[in-house]
């Protein structure tokens, strides 16, 4: 006798719900084929309604308004037909600027199609402001160049492009994009000056320190020894070989090159105001790229980073993009530098006026007795003061332009 098997049910899957990303791509894509707007489509709907509402309840208003909606958009579509055939490049003056200078590009546009095309409009976005170019009617083949301009007032990374051309109608109800150019990329590197390099005894430690290895050839004479096959005789002492009969050369101890770190402050409770951080960001790359110059080993630091410094271009890319952060103060600066470049022999602080100069030289204290440090205080428009007492020294600096005297003053 067989029993019977009642049904098992199983519930259907669930299907998961088309995310707000997926539609808007969707639409995207939607606007894309058809060359309809947003406006567009607020236009047929807003028509279509209204022709139902006017042939539903003979409202010949209603009717007359949805069919005068529908015709101007079906004219506005035609405008999308076709595509112009363009070539377009960009031609910036440099890939970097200093902040203040004059930057200028030009867009180029050349006519790819066997006929005439009869203009268009360009929109070139350029940082956070967009140019609009319109387009004369070119002949096949021809060229046409207009020039625009960055805006450098400000340190940052201004990305110009790419270039596109609108193709629509008066009402913007319909329009398409094509993208005809690719993205550049225009620094706007912070001021900085010159300071003393070595022959002016700028950062005394930079000429290096001598080690107790020897050498053959160095900067610091160590003892006279008798001369072996092999020996520059350039280094032959000549008295001392009058003196004993036998050539004798100069010895000498192997000097090794400092080890520098420059360290930013980027907290935003350090500094009173923007001005004040540019103004400290322009003091640690002057000091970075005499550094560099010099060629002695540099750790470029922020409170957040490690920045690449390994060539002046480099070093000043890196500081064009380092901006002001919620983490940051004087203690935590000096505690992360000691951490990350542990070796530096010479060391310079830069923080900003909320930080007094006896809290500065009481944080630059926690550096090794054996390291040189100066501990830079921004203060807009104060006057320059120059403090020292052991291996460290306090500067406060409210001008960039006596960065180089406050320089040599600390280490005098």
């Amino acid at each position: 006798m067989s029993t019977a098997v009642e049904p098992r049910w199983e519930a259907p899957e669930a299907v998961d719900p088309p995310t707000t990303q997926g539609l808007r791509s969707a639409y995207a894509r939607l606007c894309d084929v058809t060359g309809i707007r947003t406006a567009g489509w607020i236009a047929l709907l807003g028509g279509a309604a209204s022709l139902a509402l006017g042939l539903v309840f003979g409202w010949l208003e209603f009717s007359v308004v949805g069919i005068l909606a529908v015709a101007t958009l079906a004219l506005c579509v035609l405008f999308t037909i076709g595509k112009p055939k363009l070539e377009a490049w960009i031609q910036l003056t440099g890939r970097s600027v200093v902040v203040g200078e004059r930057a200028a590009g030009l867009l180029h546009v050349r006519n790819a199609a066997t006929r005439r095309n009869w203009g268009a409009r360009l929109d070139l976005p350029v940082g956070e402001n967009n140019a609009s170019f319109s387009l004369p009617s070119l002949r096949a083949g021809e060229i046409t160049s207009e020039e625009f301009r960055i805006p450098t007032s400000r340190r940052g990374l201004i990305t110009v492009g790419p270039a596109r051309s609108v193709q629509g109608d008066p009402f913007a109800l319909t329009g398409r994009e094509t993208r005809w150019t690719e993205e550049l990329e225009l620094y706007v590197h912070p001021v900085t000056v010159s300071l003393p390099g070595r022959q002016t005894g700028f950062v005394h430690d930079l000429e290096g320190h001598a080690s107790s290895h020897l050498s053959s050839s160095d900067m610091n004479f160590h003892a006279l020894r008798p001369y072996v096959a092999g020996d520059d005789r350039r280094h032959v002492h000549w008295r001392s070989t009058a003196r004993t009969g036998r050539l004798m050369v100069r010895q000498f101890e192997e000097s090794r090159m400092s080890r520098v770190a420059v360290c930013l402050d980027t907290g935003r409770s350090a500094y009173l105001d923007e001005e004040e951080f540019e103004l400290g960001v322009s003091a640690a790359g002057s000091v970075a790229l005499q550094t560099l110059y010099s060629e002695s080993p540099l750790a470029l630091l922020t409170s957040r980073e490690t920045l690449v410094a390994v060539t002046p271009g480099r070093t000043l890319d890196e500081l064009s993009l380092v901006q002001l952060t919620t983490r940051g103060g004087i203690a935590d600066l000096v505690h992360s530098t000691i951490r990350r470049a542990p070796n530096s022999s010479v060391v310079f602080v830069v923080t900003g006026s909320s930080t007094s100069l006896a809290t500065l030289r009481q944080a630059c204290g926690r550096f090794d007795v054996d390291a040189r440090v100066v501990g830079v205080r921004i203060a807009s428009g104060a006057e320059l003061r120059v403090r020292s007492a052991g291996n460290v020294t306090a500067v406060q600096l409210g001008r960039l332009e006596d960065l180089p005297r406050a320089m040599r003053k600390a280490m005098e």
